[in-house]
């Protein structure tokens, strides 16, 4: 399967492509978070640096998150522009279960802001407030962002270590389409972010 992998949630974006059995991989890295602003060109390199043809994709796997806002969207907006264009499948992941993958942790952590937390397994995400972390994460392998490594100090913090995330996208997408009976699911136009945000304070 030639597969995309597009993920700008993070502190940095991610892109791979698997095309003839062979992985390309780059990390985007921007000390001012612009990171996702260069996704388009940095597709374009890969695929003219690897003589990669689009239009021989047979899927596309995107980062729905939670995570940066602005990074999902972009992320988002190209992935399912392309999806569109190509008539391709569009595979949504989450946060949670390419992080939990990627350094094979239970539980994810993420700071929500506002006394709040995204708690995460490789099922789903939600948004927990502090009071409930602890009767979550006991005697669960912790997996945290920067925010969150200050409180829990033996926990591993993703963000101080590379991974790269895009190839651990593709495996999962994959696993994911070929596990999939009814392939519909992967219509781009029912792909939604995953953005949880807090609920309104009235």
């Amino acid at each position: 399967m030639n597969i995309l992998a597009i993920c700008s949630a993070l502190n940095n974006s991610y892109l791979a492509i698997k095309y003839e059995d062979k992985i390309i991989s780059k990390i985007i890295k921007s000390d001012e978070n612009y990171h996702s602003l260069y996704l388009i060109s940095k597709i374009k390199e890969i695929c003219s640096e690897n003589s990669i043809e689009l239009k021989k994709l047979d899927a596309i796997t995107v980062n729905c998150g939670p995570g940066s806002f602005t990074g999902i969207r972009v992320a988002m907006s190209v992935a399912k522009v392309m999806a569109g264009e190509l008539n391709l499948p569009l595979i949504g992941l989450n946060t949670a279960e390419i992080l939990l993958n990627a350094f094979n942790k239970n539980v994810l952590l993420m700071d929500a802001r506002r006394d709040m937390f995204f708690f995460g397994t490789k099922e789903k995400i939600e948004l927990i407030y502090k009071d409930k972390i602890e009767e979550k994460i006991q005697n669960n392998s912790l997996l945290v962002d920067k925010n969150c490594s200050k409180i829990f100090e033996n926990a591993l913090c993703f963000e101080d270590i590379d991974k790269n995330l895009g190839e651990i996208m593709i495996n999962i997408a994959i696993d994911k389409y070929n596990q999939t009976q009814n392939k519909e699911e992967f219509n781009y136009l029912k792909l939604e972010a995953n953005y949880i945000q807090t609920p309104p304070i009235f």
